[in-house]
């Protein structure tokens, strides 16, 4: 995968659609976004995936993890959490 950076936001090649609850699938473009989903709008605050998500999530954005690893561990909290859309 082919990363996108700009300067203030660092962006996956392809986003992940989540579903919260009953809602509309909601697309998450990068590491920033999921680490706010995964803070603040996550319904489960367990499982494997979902602590190596955050911990990568984090280390991304300080440059120290490649994007498409991230990417990955953040599709599998989603499936974990049963909120891929």
């Amino acid at each position: 995968m082919i990363d996108r950076q700009t300067e203030d936001q660092i962006i996956w090649s392809e986003p992940v659609r989540v579903r919260v609850g009953y809602g509309h699938p909601e697309t998450i473009r990068g590491p920033q976004e999921a680490l706010d989903y995964l803070n603040w709008r996550w319904p489960v605050r367990e499982g494997v995936y979902y602590v190596k998500a955050l911990k990568d999530c984090a280390a991304s954005l300080q440059r120290k993890m490649p994007l498409d690893a991230v990417r990955e561990t953040f599709v599998l909290a989603s499936i974990e959490a049963k909120m891929l859309g």
